[in-house]
């Protein structure tokens, strides 16, 4: 599990959610290693942007991109 970093907001999440979807779309090796260790069903389908967001939530701890979402509500 990563932390979320101090200088992080709602923007920089979603870059790197979008950063990891395009890895993903590329077949990036890296990026498919994080999917598949999130999501036991990565693959069956084309990954889009909610599976992205749904690896990265779960990389800095959280269940879901809506909790990740609510920290930095809690900040803003």
């Amino acid at each position: 599990m990563r932390s979320v970093p101090s200088l992080a907001n709602l923007e920089t999440m979603k870059r790197e959610a979008r950063d990891l979807l395009h890895a993903l779309r590329r077949q990036n090796a890296a990026a498919l290693r994080r999917y598949h260790c999130v999501d036991p069903l990565a693959g069956l389908s084309e990954p889009s942007l909610a599976d992205a967001q749904y690896v990265i939530a779960h990389e800095y701890g959280y269940s879901s991109w809506q909790k990740l979402q609510r920290h930095f509500a809690r900040y803003a």
